[in-house]
Protein backbone atom coordinates (compact mmCIF):
# COMPACT_ATOMS: atom_id res chain seq x y z
CA UNK A 1 0.00 0.00 0.00
CA UNK A 2 1.80 3.14 -1.16
CA UNK A 3 2.18 6.07 1.16
CA UNK A 4 4.22 9.21 1.66
CA UNK A 5 4.67 12.16 3.93
CA UNK A 6 2.66 15.33 3.43
CA UNK A 7 2.64 18.17 5.96
CA UNK A 8 0.03 16.45 8.15
CA UNK A 9 0.76 12.72 7.79
CA UNK A 10 1.56 11.11 11.13
CA UNK A 11 2.72 7.63 10.27
CA UNK A 12 5.80 7.34 8.11
CA UNK A 13 5.45 3.59 7.56
CA UNK A 14 2.15 2.32 6.25
CA UNK A 15 1.10 -1.34 6.32
CA UNK A 16 0.10 -3.50 3.43
CA UNK A 17 -2.83 -5.91 4.06
CA UNK A 18 -0.37 -8.68 5.03
CA UNK A 19 1.38 -6.56 7.63
CA UNK A 20 4.63 -5.85 5.76
CA UNK A 21 6.19 -2.45 6.31
CA UNK A 22 8.48 -0.46 4.12
CA UNK A 23 9.54 3.18 4.05
CA UNK A 24 7.35 5.30 1.84
CA UNK A 25 8.76 5.68 -1.61
CA UNK A 26 5.78 7.12 -3.45
CA UNK A 27 3.60 10.15 -2.77
CA UNK A 28 0.79 9.75 -0.25
CA UNK A 29 -2.66 11.24 -0.44
CA UNK A 30 -1.95 14.91 -0.86
CA UNK A 31 -4.81 17.36 -0.68
CA UNK A 32 -4.49 20.69 -2.39
CA UNK A 33 -5.21 23.28 0.30
CA UNK A 34 -7.34 26.33 -0.34
CA UNK A 35 -4.14 28.28 0.09
CA UNK A 36 -0.60 27.00 0.43
CA UNK A 37 0.52 26.63 4.03
CA UNK A 38 3.04 29.21 5.04
CA UNK A 39 6.25 28.07 6.72
CA UNK A 40 4.98 28.82 10.24
CA UNK A 41 1.89 26.63 9.74
CA UNK A 42 3.88 23.88 8.10
CA UNK A 43 6.34 23.92 10.98
CA UNK A 44 3.61 23.69 13.62
CA UNK A 45 1.99 20.81 11.79
CA UNK A 46 5.29 18.95 11.52
CA UNK A 47 5.81 19.38 15.25
CA UNK A 48 2.33 18.04 15.95
CA UNK A 49 3.09 15.17 13.56
CA UNK A 50 6.23 14.22 15.51
CA UNK A 51 4.41 14.27 18.85
CA UNK A 52 1.50 12.20 17.54
CA UNK A 53 3.79 9.64 15.92
CA UNK A 54 5.76 9.30 19.15
CA UNK A 55 2.56 8.65 21.08
CA UNK A 56 1.57 5.89 18.67
CA UNK A 57 4.99 4.24 18.76
CA UNK A 58 5.18 4.45 22.56
CA UNK A 59 2.07 2.26 22.78
CA UNK A 60 3.51 -0.22 20.31
CA UNK A 61 0.47 -0.37 18.06
CA UNK A 62 2.08 0.78 14.87
CA UNK A 63 3.43 -2.47 13.48
CA UNK A 64 0.90 -5.00 12.21
CA UNK A 65 1.41 -8.77 12.25
CA UNK A 66 0.29 -10.79 9.26
CA UNK A 67 -3.32 -11.76 8.67
CA UNK A 68 -2.31 -15.36 9.42
CA UNK A 69 -0.84 -14.46 12.82
CA UNK A 70 -3.76 -12.26 13.77
CA UNK A 71 -6.42 -14.87 12.91
CA UNK A 72 -4.44 -17.66 14.63
CA UNK A 73 -4.26 -15.58 17.80
CA UNK A 74 -8.02 -15.03 17.64
CA UNK A 75 -8.76 -18.75 17.19
CA UNK A 76 -6.50 -19.68 20.09
CA UNK A 77 -8.28 -17.21 22.39
CA UNK A 78 -11.75 -18.41 21.39
CA UNK A 79 -10.90 -22.11 21.83
CA UNK A 80 -9.32 -21.41 25.21
CA UNK A 81 -12.41 -19.59 26.41
CA UNK A 82 -14.80 -22.19 24.93
CA UNK A 83 -13.10 -25.19 26.52
CA UNK A 84 -15.17 -27.83 24.71
CA UNK A 85 -14.19 -30.84 22.59
CA UNK A 86 -15.45 -31.41 19.09
CA UNK A 87 -15.43 -29.33 15.93
CA UNK A 88 -16.23 -25.70 15.20
CA UNK A 89 -17.90 -25.10 11.85
CA UNK A 90 -18.49 -21.51 10.78
CA UNK A 91 -19.73 -20.26 7.42
CA UNK A 92 -18.71 -16.92 5.98
CA UNK A 93 -20.94 -14.58 4.04
CA UNK A 94 -22.05 -15.14 0.46
CA UNK A 95 -22.28 -12.39 -2.15
CA UNK A 96 -25.54 -10.44 -1.95
CA UNK A 97 -27.51 -9.49 -5.06
CA UNK A 98 -27.97 -5.79 -5.67
CA UNK A 99 -30.19 -6.16 -8.70
CA UNK A 100 -30.43 -8.75 -11.45
CA UNK A 101 -26.93 -10.26 -11.75
CA UNK A 102 -25.15 -7.28 -10.14
CA UNK A 103 -23.79 -7.83 -6.62
CA UNK A 104 -23.28 -5.48 -3.72
CA UNK A 105 -19.63 -4.88 -2.81
CA UNK A 106 -18.73 -7.84 -0.64
CA UNK A 107 -18.30 -7.49 3.12
CA UNK A 108 -17.35 -10.50 5.22
CA UNK A 109 -19.25 -11.68 8.30
CA UNK A 110 -17.41 -10.11 11.24
CA UNK A 111 -17.12 -13.30 13.28
CA UNK A 112 -15.80 -15.22 10.28
CA UNK A 113 -13.29 -12.46 9.53
CA UNK A 114 -12.19 -12.61 13.16
CA UNK A 115 -11.52 -16.36 13.01
CA UNK A 116 -9.96 -16.58 9.53
CA UNK A 117 -9.06 -13.19 8.05
CA UNK A 118 -10.72 -14.29 4.79
CA UNK A 119 -12.23 -11.46 2.78
CA UNK A 120 -13.78 -13.45 -0.09
CA UNK A 121 -17.34 -14.79 -0.33
CA UNK A 122 -18.47 -18.40 0.01
CA UNK A 123 -15.78 -19.70 2.41
CA UNK A 124 -16.21 -21.76 5.57
CA UNK A 125 -13.87 -23.06 8.26
CA UNK A 126 -13.66 -26.27 10.31
CA UNK A 127 -11.59 -26.18 13.51
CA UNK A 128 -10.66 -29.00 15.86
CA UNK A 129 -11.57 -27.38 19.16
CA UNK A 130 -8.99 -29.38 21.14
CA UNK A 131 -5.93 -29.05 18.92
CA UNK A 132 -6.79 -25.92 16.94
CA UNK A 133 -6.21 -27.77 13.64
CA UNK A 134 -7.86 -25.55 11.03
CA UNK A 135 -9.27 -26.55 7.65
CA UNK A 136 -10.23 -23.67 5.39
CA UNK A 137 -13.08 -24.59 3.05
CA UNK A 138 -13.18 -22.73 -0.25
CA UNK A 139 -16.06 -22.47 -2.73
CA UNK A 140 -15.58 -24.60 -5.81
CA UNK A 141 -15.49 -22.56 -9.00
CA UNK A 142 -15.79 -24.16 -12.38
CA UNK A 143 -12.56 -23.70 -14.39
CA UNK A 144 -14.51 -21.74 -17.00
CA UNK A 145 -14.89 -18.95 -14.45
CA UNK A 146 -11.28 -17.97 -15.06
CA UNK A 147 -12.49 -16.07 -18.14
CA UNK A 148 -14.60 -13.81 -15.97
CA UNK A 149 -12.75 -13.81 -12.65
CA UNK A 150 -9.14 -14.45 -13.56
CA UNK A 151 -6.90 -17.22 -12.30
CA UNK A 152 -7.84 -18.47 -8.81
CA UNK A 153 -5.33 -19.40 -6.08
CA UNK A 154 -4.75 -23.09 -5.45
CA UNK A 155 -5.91 -24.76 -2.24
CA UNK A 156 -2.31 -24.82 -1.01
CA UNK A 157 -1.98 -21.11 -1.77
CA UNK A 158 -5.15 -20.34 0.19
CA UNK A 159 -3.95 -22.37 3.19
CA UNK A 160 -0.68 -20.46 3.20
CA UNK A 161 -2.33 -17.09 2.63
CA UNK A 162 -4.63 -17.43 5.65
CA UNK A 163 -2.52 -19.61 7.92
CA UNK A 164 -4.77 -22.68 7.81
CA UNK A 165 -3.34 -26.15 8.37
CA UNK A 166 -5.02 -27.31 5.17
CA UNK A 167 -7.57 -26.19 2.63
CA UNK A 168 -10.26 -28.13 0.75
CA UNK A 169 -13.32 -27.33 -1.30
CA UNK A 170 -16.52 -26.82 0.65
CA UNK A 171 -18.17 -29.37 -1.63
CA UNK A 172 -15.82 -31.97 -0.10
CA UNK A 173 -17.04 -31.30 3.44
CA UNK A 174 -18.41 -34.82 3.76
CA UNK A 175 -14.96 -36.38 3.28
CA UNK A 176 -13.33 -33.74 5.48
CA UNK A 177 -15.68 -34.77 8.27
CA UNK A 178 -14.20 -38.26 8.10
CA UNK A 179 -10.59 -37.08 8.21
CA UNK A 180 -10.13 -36.42 11.95
CA UNK A 181 -11.64 -37.99 15.08
CA UNK A 182 -12.98 -34.66 16.34
CA UNK A 183 -14.61 -34.03 12.95
CA UNK A 184 -15.92 -37.57 12.59
CA UNK A 185 -17.41 -38.35 15.99
CA UNK A 186 -17.53 -35.26 18.19
CA UNK A 187 -20.17 -32.56 18.49
CA UNK A 188 -20.26 -29.84 15.84
CA UNK A 189 -20.38 -26.36 17.36
CA UNK A 190 -22.09 -23.73 15.21
CA UNK A 191 -22.46 -19.97 15.48
CA UNK A 192 -25.48 -19.37 13.26
CA UNK A 193 -28.39 -21.12 11.58
CA UNK A 194 -26.62 -20.71 8.23
CA UNK A 195 -23.83 -22.94 9.55
CA UNK A 196 -26.32 -25.76 10.12
CA UNK A 197 -27.77 -25.25 6.64
CA UNK A 198 -24.28 -25.53 5.12
CA UNK A 199 -23.62 -28.81 6.97
CA UNK A 200 -26.95 -30.15 5.72
CA UNK A 201 -26.12 -29.11 2.15
CA UNK A 202 -22.49 -30.22 1.89
CA UNK A 203 -22.37 -33.10 4.39
CA UNK A 204 -25.86 -34.62 4.30
CA UNK A 205 -24.64 -37.89 5.84
CA UNK A 206 -23.70 -36.16 9.10
CA UNK A 207 -26.31 -36.70 11.80
CA UNK A 208 -28.00 -33.41 12.56
CA UNK A 209 -28.11 -34.37 16.23
CA UNK A 210 -24.36 -33.64 16.31
CA UNK A 211 -24.93 -30.02 15.35
CA UNK A 212 -25.32 -27.52 18.19
CA UNK A 213 -25.76 -23.78 17.84
CA UNK A 214 -23.89 -23.18 21.05
CA UNK A 215 -24.61 -20.13 23.13
CA UNK A 216 -21.22 -20.76 24.71
CA UNK A 217 -19.45 -20.42 21.34
CA UNK A 218 -21.20 -17.14 20.59
CA UNK A 219 -20.31 -15.94 24.07
CA UNK A 220 -16.66 -16.97 23.64
CA UNK A 221 -16.30 -15.15 20.32
CA UNK A 222 -18.10 -12.09 21.66
CA UNK A 223 -15.95 -11.93 24.81
CA UNK A 224 -12.73 -12.26 22.81
CA UNK A 225 -13.76 -9.60 20.30
CA UNK A 226 -14.49 -7.15 23.13
CA UNK A 227 -10.87 -7.22 24.36
CA UNK A 228 -8.71 -6.06 21.49
CA UNK A 229 -5.29 -7.52 20.83
CA UNK A 230 -2.38 -5.28 19.86
CA UNK A 231 -2.94 -6.40 16.26
CA UNK A 232 -6.61 -5.40 16.42
CA UNK A 233 -5.67 -1.99 17.79
CA UNK A 234 -3.09 -1.58 15.04
CA UNK A 235 -5.83 -2.21 12.46
CA UNK A 236 -8.09 0.33 14.16
CA UNK A 237 -5.24 2.82 14.27
CA UNK A 238 -4.55 2.46 10.57
CA UNK A 239 -8.24 2.84 9.72
CA UNK A 240 -8.24 5.99 11.87
CA UNK A 241 -5.11 7.34 10.20
CA UNK A 242 -6.51 7.05 6.70
CA UNK A 243 -9.94 8.30 7.80
CA UNK A 244 -8.32 11.34 9.42
CA UNK A 245 -6.70 12.14 6.08
CA UNK A 246 -10.15 11.92 4.51
CA UNK A 247 -11.70 14.29 7.03
CA UNK A 248 -8.98 16.89 6.66
CA UNK A 249 -9.21 16.60 2.87
CA UNK A 250 -12.85 17.66 3.19
CA UNK A 251 -11.96 20.62 5.38
CA UNK A 252 -9.42 21.89 2.90
CA UNK A 253 -11.59 21.36 -0.18
CA UNK A 254 -14.79 22.79 1.26
CA UNK A 255 -16.23 25.93 -0.24
CA UNK A 256 -19.69 27.46 0.22
CA UNK A 257 -21.90 26.57 -2.73
CA UNK A 258 -20.63 23.00 -2.95
CA UNK A 259 -22.96 20.08 -2.37
CA UNK A 260 -22.54 17.82 0.63
CA UNK A 261 -21.90 14.87 -1.69
CA UNK A 262 -18.87 16.64 -3.12
CA UNK A 263 -17.28 16.51 0.33
CA UNK A 264 -18.31 12.88 0.70
CA UNK A 265 -16.59 12.19 -2.62
CA UNK A 266 -13.43 13.84 -1.29
CA UNK A 267 -13.44 11.53 1.72
CA UNK A 268 -13.92 8.47 -0.49
CA UNK A 269 -11.23 9.60 -2.92
CA UNK A 270 -8.74 10.01 -0.12
CA UNK A 271 -9.46 6.74 1.69
CA UNK A 272 -9.70 4.66 -1.48
CA UNK A 273 -6.46 6.10 -2.79
CA UNK A 274 -4.84 4.86 0.41
CA UNK A 275 -6.14 1.35 -0.29
CA UNK A 276 -9.16 1.33 2.04
CA UNK A 277 -11.98 0.66 -0.41
CA UNK A 278 -14.84 0.32 2.07
CA UNK A 279 -16.40 2.65 4.60
CA UNK A 280 -17.50 1.20 7.93
CA UNK A 281 -20.95 2.80 7.56
CA UNK A 282 -22.68 5.31 5.24
CA UNK A 283 -20.98 8.67 5.59
CA UNK A 284 -22.89 11.53 7.20
CA UNK A 285 -22.10 14.92 5.68
CA UNK A 286 -24.64 17.32 7.16
CA UNK A 287 -24.50 21.08 6.58
CA UNK A 288 -26.50 23.56 8.62
CA UNK A 289 -29.75 22.29 10.10
CA UNK A 290 -29.26 18.91 8.41
CA UNK A 291 -26.94 18.15 11.31
CA UNK A 292 -30.01 17.98 13.54
CA UNK A 293 -30.81 14.63 11.89
CA UNK A 294 -28.57 12.19 13.73
CA UNK A 295 -28.21 9.64 10.92
CA UNK A 296 -28.54 12.04 8.01
CA UNK A 297 -27.42 10.26 4.84
CA UNK A 298 -28.95 12.27 1.95
CA UNK A 299 -25.76 14.32 1.57
CA UNK A 300 -27.30 16.32 -1.29
CA UNK A 301 -27.83 19.83 0.10
CA UNK A 302 -25.95 22.95 -0.95
CA UNK A 303 -23.51 24.20 1.67
CA UNK A 304 -24.14 27.74 2.89
CA UNK A 305 -21.38 30.19 3.74
CA UNK A 306 -22.43 30.41 7.40
CA UNK A 307 -23.02 26.69 7.88
CA UNK A 308 -21.36 24.37 10.30
CA UNK A 309 -20.79 20.98 8.69
CA UNK A 310 -21.03 17.83 10.78
CA UNK A 311 -19.19 14.89 9.22
CA UNK A 312 -19.34 11.38 10.67
CA UNK A 313 -17.24 9.11 8.45
CA UNK A 314 -14.83 6.23 8.84
CA UNK A 315 -13.07 3.71 6.63
CA UNK A 316 -12.40 0.01 7.25
CA UNK A 317 -9.08 -1.82 7.34
CA UNK A 318 -9.25 -5.63 7.53
CA UNK A 319 -12.91 -5.03 8.47
CA UNK A 320 -11.85 -2.93 11.50
CA UNK A 321 -13.70 0.37 11.61
CA UNK A 322 -12.78 3.95 12.24
CA UNK A 323 -15.67 6.05 13.59
CA UNK A 324 -14.75 9.72 13.56
CA UNK A 325 -17.00 12.76 13.81
CA UNK A 326 -15.89 16.34 13.41
CA UNK A 327 -17.77 19.61 12.95
CA UNK A 328 -16.17 22.49 11.07
CA UNK A 329 -17.20 25.84 9.55
CA UNK A 330 -17.84 26.02 5.82
CA UNK A 331 -16.11 29.41 5.76
CA UNK A 332 -13.01 28.02 7.46
CA UNK A 333 -13.55 30.29 10.46
CA UNK A 334 -15.88 29.76 13.43
CA UNK A 335 -18.14 32.66 14.38
CA UNK A 336 -18.22 33.62 18.06
CA UNK A 337 -21.52 31.77 18.57
CA UNK A 338 -20.33 28.69 16.72
CA UNK A 339 -17.15 28.69 18.77
CA UNK A 340 -19.12 28.87 22.02
CA UNK A 341 -21.22 25.84 21.05
CA UNK A 342 -18.26 23.88 19.77
CA UNK A 343 -16.05 24.53 22.78
CA UNK A 344 -18.90 23.54 25.07
CA UNK A 345 -19.20 20.12 23.42
CA UNK A 346 -15.42 19.75 23.36
CA UNK A 347 -15.22 20.42 27.10
CA UNK A 348 -17.78 17.65 27.70
CA UNK A 349 -15.71 15.28 25.59
CA UNK A 350 -12.45 16.17 27.34
CA UNK A 351 -14.08 15.53 30.71
CA UNK A 352 -15.54 12.21 29.56
CA UNK A 353 -12.36 10.84 27.97
CA UNK A 354 -10.46 11.51 31.19
CA UNK A 355 -12.88 9.07 32.84
CA UNK A 356 -12.20 6.26 30.34
CA UNK A 357 -10.18 4.14 32.77
CA UNK A 358 -10.08 0.42 33.42
CA UNK A 359 -12.33 -0.62 36.29
CA UNK A 360 -14.73 2.30 36.05
CA UNK A 361 -18.43 1.50 35.82
CA UNK A 362 -19.88 2.99 32.64
CA UNK A 363 -23.21 4.28 33.94
CA UNK A 364 -22.17 5.52 37.37
CA UNK A 365 -18.57 6.64 36.86
CA UNK A 366 -18.49 7.73 33.23
CA UNK A 367 -21.94 8.45 31.75
CA UNK A 368 -23.52 10.12 34.80
CA UNK A 369 -20.62 12.54 35.48
CA UNK A 370 -20.65 13.30 31.76
CA UNK A 371 -24.35 14.13 31.94
CA UNK A 372 -23.62 16.50 34.82
CA UNK A 373 -20.89 18.20 32.80
CA UNK A 374 -23.27 18.40 29.84
CA UNK A 375 -25.98 20.08 31.91
CA UNK A 376 -23.45 22.62 33.17
CA UNK A 377 -22.69 23.37 29.51
CA UNK A 378 -26.41 23.88 28.76
CA UNK A 379 -26.62 26.37 31.62
CA UNK A 380 -23.44 28.18 30.57
CA UNK A 381 -24.69 28.53 27.00
CA UNK A 382 -28.06 29.84 28.11
CA UNK A 383 -29.94 26.92 26.59
CA UNK A 384 -31.42 25.80 29.88
CA UNK A 385 -32.19 27.20 33.32
CA UNK A 386 -32.34 25.68 36.79
CA UNK A 387 -29.93 23.43 38.62
CA UNK A 388 -27.84 20.57 37.24
CA UNK A 389 -29.72 18.08 39.40
CA UNK A 390 -33.07 19.36 38.17
CA UNK A 391 -31.99 19.15 34.51
CA UNK A 392 -30.84 15.57 34.97
CA UNK A 393 -34.02 14.65 36.85
CA UNK A 394 -36.15 15.98 33.96
CA UNK A 395 -33.75 14.54 31.35
CA UNK A 396 -33.30 17.94 29.74
CA UNK A 397 -29.86 16.90 28.48
CA UNK A 398 -31.44 14.09 26.44
CA UNK A 399 -33.46 16.65 24.48
CA UNK A 400 -30.18 17.99 23.08
CA UNK A 401 -28.26 14.69 23.01
CA UNK A 402 -30.64 11.76 22.44
CA UNK A 403 -27.89 9.17 21.99
CA UNK A 404 -25.41 7.52 24.30
CA UNK A 405 -21.96 8.88 25.08
CA UNK A 406 -20.16 6.06 23.27
CA UNK A 407 -20.12 2.47 22.11
CA UNK A 408 -17.70 -0.37 21.49
CA UNK A 409 -15.73 -0.20 18.24
CA UNK A 410 -14.05 -3.00 16.32
CA UNK A 411 -15.02 -5.26 13.43
CA UNK A 412 -18.46 -3.67 13.65
CA UNK A 413 -18.89 0.05 14.08
CA UNK A 414 -21.23 -0.72 16.98
CA UNK A 415 -19.14 -3.63 18.10
CA UNK A 416 -20.17 -6.63 20.12
CA UNK A 417 -19.43 -7.54 23.72
CA UNK A 418 -20.96 -9.73 26.43
CA UNK A 419 -22.97 -6.70 27.60
CA UNK A 420 -23.98 -5.40 24.15
CA UNK A 421 -22.70 -2.36 22.24
CA UNK A 422 -22.22 -0.23 25.38
CA UNK A 423 -19.85 -1.29 28.18
CA UNK A 424 -20.99 -1.95 31.72
CA UNK A 425 -17.47 -1.69 33.15
CA UNK A 426 -14.42 -0.49 31.26
CA UNK A 427 -11.54 -2.95 30.92
CA UNK A 428 -8.04 -2.76 29.49
CA UNK A 429 -8.29 -3.65 25.80
CA UNK A 430 -11.71 -2.12 25.28
CA UNK A 431 -12.00 0.34 22.41
CA UNK A 432 -14.90 2.72 22.97
CA UNK A 433 -15.97 5.84 21.12
CA UNK A 434 -16.55 9.12 22.93
CA UNK A 435 -19.03 11.20 20.98
CA UNK A 436 -20.93 13.93 22.81
CA UNK A 437 -23.20 15.97 20.60
CA UNK A 438 -25.47 18.99 20.82
CA UNK A 439 -28.43 19.05 18.42
CA UNK A 440 -31.45 21.25 17.86
CA UNK A 441 -33.97 18.64 16.81
CA UNK A 442 -37.48 19.95 16.17
CA UNK A 443 -39.08 16.64 17.11
CA UNK A 444 -37.33 16.76 20.47
CA UNK A 445 -37.74 20.46 21.23
CA UNK A 446 -41.38 21.03 20.32
CA UNK A 447 -42.79 18.26 22.56
CA UNK A 448 -40.54 19.50 25.39
CA UNK A 449 -41.90 23.04 25.03
CA UNK A 450 -45.37 21.59 25.63
CA UNK A 451 -44.33 19.34 28.50
CA UNK A 452 -45.26 20.87 31.85
CA UNK A 453 -42.37 19.08 33.55
CA UNK A 454 -39.74 20.27 31.08
CA UNK A 455 -40.68 23.60 29.51
CA UNK A 456 -39.71 25.71 32.52
CA UNK A 457 -36.12 24.46 32.22
CA UNK A 458 -35.74 25.46 28.56
CA UNK A 459 -34.64 28.94 27.47
CA UNK A 460 -36.35 29.41 24.10
CA UNK A 461 -34.49 32.64 23.31
CA UNK A 462 -31.13 30.97 23.82
CA UNK A 463 -32.19 27.93 21.83
CA UNK A 464 -33.48 30.03 18.93
CA UNK A 465 -30.16 31.85 18.82
CA UNK A 466 -28.26 28.63 18.10
CA UNK A 467 -30.96 26.57 16.36
CA UNK A 468 -29.90 27.37 12.76
CA UNK A 469 -26.55 25.67 13.35
CA UNK A 470 -28.31 22.29 13.43
CA UNK A 471 -25.91 20.26 15.51
CA UNK A 472 -22.36 19.51 16.60
CA UNK A 473 -20.71 16.18 17.31
CA UNK A 474 -17.10 15.42 18.20
CA UNK A 475 -16.18 11.73 18.19
CA UNK A 476 -12.91 10.02 19.01
CA UNK A 477 -11.94 6.33 19.29
CA UNK A 478 -10.34 5.58 22.65
CA UNK A 479 -8.36 2.52 23.77
CA UNK A 480 -8.72 1.72 27.47
CA UNK A 481 -5.33 0.69 28.87
CA UNK A 482 -4.07 -0.64 32.20
CA UNK A 483 -2.79 2.83 33.09
CA UNK A 484 -5.48 5.08 31.61
CA UNK A 485 -6.37 5.42 27.95
CA UNK A 486 -4.97 6.13 24.52
CA UNK A 487 -6.88 8.30 22.03
CA UNK A 488 -6.35 6.68 18.63
CA UNK A 489 -8.05 9.52 16.79
CA UNK A 490 -5.87 12.27 18.19
CA UNK A 491 -2.75 10.13 17.91
CA UNK A 492 -3.07 9.93 14.13
CA UNK A 493 -3.28 13.70 13.79
CA UNK A 494 -7.06 14.27 13.76
CA UNK A 495 -7.16 17.70 15.37
CA UNK A 496 -10.24 19.05 17.15
CA UNK A 497 -9.30 22.33 18.88
CA UNK A 498 -10.76 25.43 17.23
CA UNK A 499 -7.42 27.07 16.32
CA UNK A 500 -6.14 23.79 14.83
CA UNK A 501 -9.29 23.24 12.77
CA UNK A 502 -9.19 26.78 11.44
CA UNK A 503 -5.50 26.43 10.62
CA UNK A 504 -6.17 23.25 8.63
CA UNK A 505 -9.20 24.74 6.85
CA UNK A 506 -7.57 27.91 5.64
Amino acid sequence: MPGGTCVRCVVQYLPCPNGHFAPNKSPSVHVTPRRQLNSRKAGSLRLHQVHAKAAVEQRGYLRLPSVQEQAAEHRKSVLSKLGKSGMLFVMGNASVSRNSDVMHPFRQDSNFAYLTGVQQPGFAVAIDSETGYTVLLAPYLDPSHVVWMGAQPSLDDLAEQYGADSCAFLTDLNSIMMSRPAFKDGPIHLLHAKDRQAVQQFAPQVAQSRCNELVELQQAVTACRAIKTDADIACLQHASHVSADGHIAMWRRCLPGMHEYELEAEFLRTTMKAGLRHTAYPSIVAAGDNAATLHYEHNNAVIGKDDLILVDAGAEYRCYAADISRTFPASGKFTASQKDLYNGVLQVQDDAIARYQSGKGWKEEVAMPSRQCYCEMLLDLGLARGSVDALIDREIDKIFMPHSLGHFLGLDVHDTSPCGPVPDQLKSGHVVTCEPGLYFVDHMLEPAYNDAKKKEFLNRDGIDRYRPFGGIRIEDNVVVTSDGNFNLTEAVGMVKRVPDIEEMCL
